[in-house]
């Protein structure tokens, strides 16, 4: 989880959290889960797709042992397809990313597809109004992978990324048909699909 030019420090969140987390009810879905380590990204800073999201999710369902990220594995950069995790903590990227695995190869999926998370905690539901201070690393991992040319996937929380990143203007953004799916698949990106494909595969 760590770069020479990004290095995440997530203590800054830590009193808000503490205190937005206190004005909820114990069964929120949206408290954040501090006891779960942080995934502000994953993937290769510098890949040529990303993908925007909001925050990790988390699965309050009695015996679910995979909300916990795993450890990276050498050769995988984004970690979620790596052979340990792909039925487990993975399975959710794994199922979202199914048409271009299958056509690209898992690792080279792996190698160039960079998710940034708008918040880093996990929580059942993101809360787009809750502006913690590890906002300004996932703008200034952002304006990196605009400044490197990569191509960009927005899901949802539109107007939320666009307030914080303006400069996302500047690019076209590949959006999914469903703005509660985020499967990128051919039919779900539609016209995105060729332009997200080539940047995966490096052409």
């Amino acid at each position: 989880m760590t770069s020479p030019s990004f290095e995440f420090d997530g203590n800054a969140d830590l009193l808000l959290i503490e205190r937005y987390n206190a004005r909820r009810p114990p069964n929120s879905t949206t408290r954040l889960h501090t006891e779960i380590a942080p995934m502000p990204y994953e993937g290769r800073i510098g890949a040529p797709l990303t993908w925007l999201l909001a925050n990790p999710g988390h699965d309050a369902s009695p015996g679910y042992a995979y909300n916990h990220p795993p450890p990276p594995t050498p050769g995988w950069p984004l970690q979620s397809l790596a052979p340990a995790y792909r039925s487990g903590y993975g399975k959710w990227t794994w199922d979202r990313l199914r048409e271009l695995r299958e056509e690209l190869g898992d690792e080279q999926v792996s190698n160039n597809v960079l998710v940034v998370q708008m918040c880093p905690w996990a929580s059942e539901r993101f809360d787009a109004g809750l502006r913690l201070p590890s906002r300004a690393f996932a703008r200034q991992l952002v304006l990196h992978q605009l400044e490197v040319g990569s191509q960009f996937v927005l899901v949802r929380s539109e107007a939320a990324w666009r307030e914080l990143v303006p400069e996302l203007a500047m690019v076209t953004l590949a959006r999914t048909a469903h703005a509660l799916s985020a499967h990128l698949s051919k039919r779900n990106l539609g016209q995105h699909w060729d332009a997200v494909r080539r940047a995966v595969a490096g052409r």
